[in-house]
């Protein structure tokens, strides 16, 4: 019942939501290219090194992650346009949305 009275009121803004996110410059993507990169069969703690020398670049020097994951040789290396272009959709994160609210509030 409370959670039902605090989402009958919530107000989203979706473009603001999208605007916070773009804000990190993209670091909110970089799990998935961590884990893309080991898919790849990278060790944990070589993708890890790329990843985590990528991130902090990007949040010191007001860099975009995406940009800089494009340009990383060792990333080009593994991924492909395509691969490295799933690692920043979206829509990976949503897919189960629907899902989840469903169980949420069903029970």
């Amino acid at each position: 019942v409370l959670l039902t009275d605090i989402t009958s009121k919530l107000t989203v803004f979706p473009e603001n939501m999208l605007a916070n996110m773009n804000r990190t410059g993209g670091l909110v993507f970089s799990q998935r290219v961590l884990s893309e990169l080991i898919a790849k069969g990278l060790t944990r703690q070589k993708a890890y090194a790329i990843v985590q020398g990528l991130a902090i670049k990007a949040w010191e020097e007001k860099k975009n992650f995406k940009q800089l994951a494009y340009s990383n040789p060792e990333v080009k290396k593994n991924l492909n346009k395509s691969e490295l272009d799933d690692c920043f959709d979206l829509k990976f994160f949503l897919k189960r949305v629907d899902y989840i609210f469903k169980r949420v509030f069903e029970n």
